[in-house]
């Protein structure tokens, strides 16, 4: 069989997620013939203009990476795409080419809420010109599986984890096999939906290493403290032992209960040979653990893992931690294998908000100890924010730019809520006034709280870092620049230059 995945996201360079390697690397496993058509590939979409207010600029060898396009684009598609730009050509031609040159058997798309819509608009033409089968995978179907059968353009859901359905999907439809006895799919037939039983959790040792191959070698390439390394997205483990109420994990746990452990993590030998065959296939120089938290690994996991990282993998890294399980035995053991960044979330400096509306139970004392601690170790601390939060007003966003001016991380980055349907935090935004019918939107305000306006919420989120970096004496400065275009470009420029040092 031929399967042809959509990736719909915009998000530009850099982006590869873990899910659509998995599902490749399990199809051609199976001897499938697999393709990816990647929204990510090209600049129509591409406004990194507020990212690059966070990251310092980073030097990086375009020859490497020329290179590897070079060779990529003439093996997989005829044609080289030149430099280090992303693709300006129309990608609503281009997917067509591919479509008819590859004449696959079915149209698999991973879809967020953010671009679902999107996608169905998409594909809508093509499913009448051409009626191929799709399906849907990614956080979309999975939370909202009805809803997502319910467009014109779905034929198939994959409602859970979809490395073992998806494959056995592909091979009932070869085989002529009933499509009832796949569990995790829903299907739709004679205008009546069909509910399979869900398929269990996935076990980490019975998953196929990641593929790559289909990935334009421009999006391993990632900016990290002044230089761009080849970085490898790489799960150790799966689920997170918490619920906030604006992530999924808290919505998958109790929709896969009975259904397996939600938290799982690799056999270490497993996980370092896959690391091995990774870096040796694709050369990456930095590894970027993709784990909700990394440090709630066990005590003795982290031991063992550590002693074999070292012994044979070598590389720098990064992780994502929760304050909450740090500590400094540790962060001494992942200082010795060599972790170049802990990236934490603070997401709100309000201690009233973080508990009532988001349910990160911790103090900012305790946050700050935490990221105070793996600065002392030597290692980089990241800081992620989020604005527009339920119960949200200029003040209490205040008390978040009064927390990272204290901890000043290394870096940081602050987003717009994005209030998905079937987390907790989407009901809090439909009690302030969000209408029940929204539909998540790409690049704009999702949510304004009660006590904002819409440009109030917008002029604080485009000023946020100067806020944090520029002193109280500026504030009125700043202020201006929420609103008055001049005054923010003038700040662009002073912030740069600060941020150089």
């Amino acid at each position: 069989m031929k399967i042809l995945f959509l990736n719909p996201s915009r998000t530009g360079q850099g982006s590869i997620p873990i899910n659509v390697p998995l599902l490749i690397g399990a199809l051609k496993q199976k001897h499938h013939k697999v393709k990816l058509f990647d929204m990510s590939d090209y600049d129509v979409f591409d406004d990194k203009s507020y990212d690059d207010m966070f990251f310092k600029e980073a030097s990086f060898d375009e020859r490497k990476v020329v290179l590897e396009r070079k060779a990529f684009y003439k093996e997989d598609y005829g044609v080289v795409v030149d430099g280090c730009g992303l693709k300006k050509t129309a990608y609503v031609v281009d997917f067509e080419n591919i479509l008819r040159a590859f004449n696959p058997d079915i149209i698999a798309v991973t879809s967020m809420s953010v671009d679902f819509d999107f996608a169905c608009d998409f594909l809508k033409p093509l499913k009448q010109k051409y009626n191929i089968p799709i399906i849907f995978g990614g956080i979309h179907a999975i939370l909202l599986p009805e809803e997502t059968l319910m467009s014109s353009v779905c034929d198939y859901v994959c409602t859970g984890e979809g490395e073992k359905c998806l494959v056995e999907l592909v091979e009932a439809m070869e085989t002529g096999k009933p499509l009832e006895n796949v569990r995790g799919i829903w299907f739709k037939r004679e205008e009546k939906i069909c509910k399979n039983e869900p398929e269990l959790l996935t076990d980490l040792e019975d998953i196929p290493i990641v593929d790559f191959d289909c990935y334009d070698p421009i999006h391993f390439y990632r900016p990290f403290d002044g230089r761009k390394y080849k970085m490898l997205n790489y799960e150790v483990s799966r689920g997170c032992p918490f619920s906030c109420t604006y992530c999924v994990n808290g919505v998958l746990k109790e929709k896969y209960k009975d259904l397996g452990s939600y938290n799982r993590k690799k056999n270490v030998k497993q996980s370092i040979h896959e690391l091995e065959y990774l870096i040796k296939k694709y050369n990456f120089d930095f590894i970027r653990f993709w784990d909700e938290d990394f440090t709630s690994l066990p005590l003795e996991y982290l031991q063992e893992y550590s002693r074999m990282y070292i012994e044979k993998i070598k590389l720098p890294f990064l992780i994502y931690a929760r304050v909450n399980t740090v500590t400094e035995e540790k962060v001494k053991i992942l200082k010795e294998m060599g972790c170049r960044t802990f990236a934490m979330g603070i997401e709100s400096g309000n201690e009233f908000i973080r508990k009532k509306v988001m349910n990160r139970i911790m103090s900012n004392d305790l946050i700050a100890e935490k990221f105070g601690l793996v600065k002392q170790y030597g290692i980089r601390v990241s800081a992620y924010n989020i604005m527009g939060l339920p119960l949200e007003t200029r003040e209490r966003i205040f008390d978040t730019i009064a927390l990272n001016k204290k901890i000043m991380p290394d870096s940081f980055s602050v987003t717009l809520l994005e209030p998905y349907r079937g987390t907790p935090i989407r009901k809090m935004c439909e009690d302030e006034g969000l209408p029940e019918t929204h539909k998540t939107s790409f690049g704009e305000a999702q949510f304004v709280p009660k006590g904002m306006t819409y440009e109030e919420l917008k002029g604080l989120f485009r000023t946020f870092a100067f806020y944090v970096h520029f002193p109280e004496e500026e504030y009125n400065k700043i202020k201006k620049a929420e609103t008055d275009d001049g005054v923010y470009e003038d700040l662009v420029k002073e912030y740069k230059e600060l941020i150089k040092k």
